[in-house]
């Protein structure tokens, strides 16, 4: 009986170490992809935050950010396009339309950006990336247009271009 628990204690001990050093590389990893980007503190900030990129080669983290913007495209989409039906003043409504537009745009190359990611095409996912930050740009620019108005998009605006921008970067090394 001894022998058994004595076996079973060394196997969950060695399981334990290897699990251990595997998250060790992981972090390590992430540390290493994060130091080749222009915003080292965001990106590590954020992949560290994300189930599964503690194991996720480079091509995992560029996918799991890939999939973050997606999701952050989506919902800032359905966020303007709320905020436009609500509007009443004219000036910032216009704002909400440009945001949508330019939200449905970033939709579009986005699905395009997943499929370069996965087919490994990293200069079709770059551009694609590039025109996603354009346009989470443009839609913050257009509140600070005469007459500027406070822009309520501002986080999200800046996540989905953070986002673009550590995710070009990490396909850029890549490849």
């Amino acid at each position: 009986m001894e022998m058994k628990l004595l076996r079973w204690a060394t196997i969950v001990l060695a399981l334990l170490i290897f699990d251990q050093s595997f998250t060790s590389v992981g972090a390590d990893l992430i540390e290493d992809t994060c130091n080749k980007t222009s915003n080292f503190k965001f990106c590590v900030s954020f992949l560290r935050s994300k189930p599964g990129s503690a194991t996720a080669d480079v091509q995992g983290l560029a996918q799991i950010v890939a999939d973050q913007i997606q999701i952050n495209l989506k919902d800032t989409f359905s966020e303007a396009s709320k905020l436009y039906k609500e509007a009443t003043e004219r000036v910032i409504k216009e704002c909400f339309q440009i945001c949508s537009e330019m939200y449905g745009v970033a939709i579009d190359y986005m699905n395009g950006v997943l499929i370069n990611l996965k087919s490994k095409n990293y200069s079709n996912t770059r551009d694609g990336l590039s025109v996603v930050y354009g346009d989470a740009d443009t839609c913050e620019e257009s509140f600070h247009e005469e007459p500027v108005r406070p822009s309520p998009l501002t986080k999200n605006n800046d996540d989905v271009k953070n986002l673009a921008l550590i995710g070009s970067e990490i396909v850029l090394i890549l490849g």
